[in-house]
Parts: structure tokens; sequence; C-alpha cells
């Protein structure tokens, strides 16, 4: 924006259309459509049949809109009593298309140094493009565009939104697929069967008073203000799709998935009130921070929850930006959730339903990463015990996760033929990821380019690799 002037003055131009003004010599004018038109206009008015007339040169362009902001818009800017224009100039921040910069932002700008000696806006966010599936314009003519409103009405407003946001890059082109408006839908789904179950505790509430510690509660509350920190760094530098990608994940990993099934009451059985209510806080927050990509059906869930009185979801902050993190409790998710996917991974492959109880045995240097989680693993295992031991147990299951080793024992008889074919499948597949890793890491030119945190991963691969080969060993060995 160096250096600007005024451009618009020339027929030449290629956006614009010449003033339809027709002059003779002394100045007098008529306005016409074209010069024939402009004669008999001419000779109506001024009683000149054979009146020489020339078309006025410059000319009205056609992006001449951008200068009537915010003139137009507050009726004036200039005046001092002008409340609205005095409000709202100057804005924070303007959203628009790449292929209009000049014709049309540069002169938003040009227009609020011109009338008010200050820029308009502070930041312009360039959309991108959207393009069909085969990376063409969208255009009436190719006949490629989609009909919104049948959309909206196919998928709904909220899911069609998200459907675009979230395969929406910051300011690349992006391509229209109507996959990602399923999946939009989906995700409405998901948040009313959310609300659903929630609703059904209502009845079953116990006031007492309770005095015990829910990791759950803790962990997710850590991990909802971890989210928080990040969407509002990205939001900041105007990553909206990688915002609502985290936020996605949010709801549908952390607190459905896994979340509601911590804190979910046994069959008929009642729910402590802190949970209950810390969890409408938490679903409360968590439309909050989806409310700016799916206002509708946020703003009607914020409501359902509870009574909310006069307030609205809109008008709600998602806090002072102070935001406390315990990364261990973090961690000690992380771990909880390892471990339930190993354990539940490893009775699916022995022929352990659901139903049927185990006792577990952890094997571990870190006791204390496990007090915290137990109630909750046991819960989510169908496990009758949970005990802690420095040695192997003979004749069980083995689940090594990190450094730690799981023992699932049971009841029912365990197929050993069937267990020790899995586990020599399971070891032949470790030593041969083992092989790749050390390849890479063998590889000079890999190691001399890449960067330190690439080659960290691949040496925690090849660690773990190592600890998962020897655990598998251990458990061939106690069965030989």
């Amino acid at each position: 924006m160096n250096n600007i002037k005024d451009w618009c003055i020339s027929r030449q131009l290629w956006w614009g259309q010449q003033i339809p003004a027709w002059y003779d010599a002394d100045g007098r004018f008529v306005v016409a459509e074209n010069e024939e038109k402009a004669k008999e206009l001419f000779n109506l008015q001024y009683a000149i049949s054979d009146a020489t007339l020339k078309q006025d040169e410059d000319c009205l362009d056609t992006w001449f809109s951008s200068w009537l902001w915010p003139m137009e818009v507050f009726k004036g800017i200039s005046k001092p009593d002008n409340a609205d224009a005095n409000y709202y100039y100057p804005t924070t921040t303007l959203v628009t298309g790449q292929d209009i910069i000049f014709f049309w932002v540069a002169r938003m700008i040009m227009a609020g140094y011109a009338f008010k000696q200050t820029p308009p806006f502070k930041d312009v966010y360039f959309t991108g493009m959207v393009r069909d599936n085969q990376g063409r314009k969208m255009s009436k003519q190719l006949g490629n565009s989609p009909d919104l409103l049948a959309l909206i009405d196919k998928y709904g407003a909220d899911a069609t939104r998200f459907g675009i946001m979230i395969a929406s890059p910051a300011g690349n082109d992006l391509l229209f697929d109507e996959s990602s408006l399923e999946q939009g839908r989906n995700f409405n789904n998901k948040l009313w069967n959310a609300l659903k179950l929630i609703k059904n505790w209502e009845l079953r509430i116990r006031n007492e008073e309770n005095t015990t510690q829910h990791f759950a509660l803790h962990w997710f509350e850590n991990r909802l203000n971890e989210v928080k920190v990040e969407v509002d760094a990205l939001i900041k530098q105007f990553r909206l799709s990688e915002a609502l990608k985290v936020i996605y994940s949010l709801i549908w990993d952390d607190f459905c998935s896994w979340y509601l099934e911590w804190v979910k009451p046994g069959f008929e059985q009642p729910i402590e009130a802190t949970v209950y209510n810390k969890t409408v806080y938490f679903f409360e927050e968590l439309m909050q921070l989806l409310h700016p990509y799916m206002p509708f059906v946020t703003e009607e869930i914020y409501h359902l929850l509870k009574e909310q009185k006069e307030d609205l979801c809109i008008k709600q902050s998602i806090g002072n930006k102070q935001w406390a993190i315990d990364k261990s409790v973090l961690v000690q998710g992380t771990i909880l959730k390892q471990v339930i996917t190993a354990i539940r991974e490893a009775r699916a492959k022995n022929q352990l339903k659901p139903k049927d109880i185990i006792d577990l045995h952890i094997q571990t240097t870190e006791t204390a990463n496990y007090k915290a989680i137990e109630n909750i693993l046991s819960k989510q295992i169908n496990a009758n015990t949970i005990s802690f031991t420095h040695e192997a147990i003979a004749n069980t299951i083995v689940v090594a996760v990190e450094k730690d080793k799981f023992y699932i024992s049971s009841e029912k008889e365990l197929d050993t033929a069937s267990l020790k074919e899995t586990l020599l499948k399971d070891l032949a597949h470790q030593q041969g990821f083992l092989q790749s890793v050390l390849k890479k890491l063998s590889n000079e030119k890999f190691v001399a380019n890449a960067k330190p945190e690439v080659i960290a991963m691949e040496q925690k691969k090849q660690a773990d690799a190592e600890a998962r080969i020897k655990t598998i060993e251990e458990s061939l060995s106690s069965m030989s």
C-alpha cells in the first residue's frame, strides 16, 4: 500500500464502464445509452439537431462500491457525532477472496485513509477458492456448482458449514466433496446422542456429599484447558480449519469416547451430583468452543443442558485465557487410554468376551501412575482385581505398553496353542518393524538431514519395539 494513488480515470481501464454523458462544445450535456440516442435527446432538450457531441472520457469503476464502505453503511464517517461510525470504525478483520485484493481491499484502505486518516481494518483473511473434486473453478457454464439450499435440506446448515470449514486449509483452495458434509452430519448426531445420554442421568443424581477425587473430571478439565490454549493460538493465526479439527477431536474422542465412558454410572446406578454437574459444565464449554462453526445445534444443546434464562451461547466467552494445565494428569490420561485399548485388543485376540471377568497384574516401576486410574481401568476392562507384581506371571496373556507389562489371567482356560501362534505372529511383525527402523537409523544421509525430533521419534520406535519383542519372548518362554 505504499505510494497509492487514484487509478480509475481512464476509459482504457480493464474494469469499468465509461460514463454515459455526452457534451457539446459549450458544455451542455445529456445522458444516453449511445451517441444516436444522445443526439435525439439533445435535439429535444436544446433544439439543436446537428450538434457535435463527445462522450465523457472518465468511467464508472465496476468496483467503486468498495469506496462506499464505510461511508454509506454509517451514513458518512467524518462527522464527530456519528455514534455508529465511531463504534464500528475501524473494524478488526476483513474476510474476502484473494482474487479482489486490489479491486476491493486496496480501495477500501485508500478510502479509509482519505476520509478518516486510518485504515478500515487491522487484518485481512483471504479465503481459498472452492473447486469441484476435479480441481475446476465452480461456474454456471460448467454446471459443477452444488445447490447450497439443497445441501442444507439434505445435511443441515451446521453440517454444511462444518463440511466446508473442516476441508478448508487457511488460504488454500479446497476441493468440494460431499463426504465432508456427511462427516458434519455424523458429528451432529454424535452431539445429540451425548446430550441424550447425559439427560438420562438427570433422574439418577445422588446429592450426597462425596469427597472422592475423580480422576476423569480432573483429566478432562486439563484436557479442555489444553485445547482452549491451542484453539486460541490457531484462531489468532487464522488457522480456522485446524482449530475446528482440534475441537472435533476433543469432542468426538476425548469427551464422547473416553470421558463419558469413564464417568457413566453402572446399569440403573446413581450418579454423583458433583460428576453430573461437572459433566454439564464441560458440555457447555464445548458448545461455546464449537459455536462459531456450528451455531444452530450448539445454541440448541446449550439451552437443553439446563435452564439458561436469558443467556445465549453466542454471547459467552471461552474464559480469561489463564488456563491452568497439569501435564502429569494428561500423561496419566494418555497411559490409561493406551492400556485400556491394548488390553481390549488382547482380550479380543484370545476370545475373551467383554463380559468375561479377568484379573490384571501390572509389572511397573511407577506404581503411583496407576493408583489414581485404578478404578476406571478396572471398570473399563471388566477386571475383578488389579494387583502389582515384580516378576512375570506364568500362563497369562501378556501385554506391553511402553515399559510396563500387563498379565491377564481368567477363569476361562486359555487356548495355549492359539495363544502361542498369535505371539509368534506378533513377534515376527515386531522384528520386521524393528529392522525397518534400524535400517533408517543406520542411513547416514537420513540421520544427517532429518530434524532432531524426527530422529528422536525413530529412536523411540526402536526402544518400544525392542521392549515389545522382549515381552513376547518372555511370554513364549513361560508357556514352554
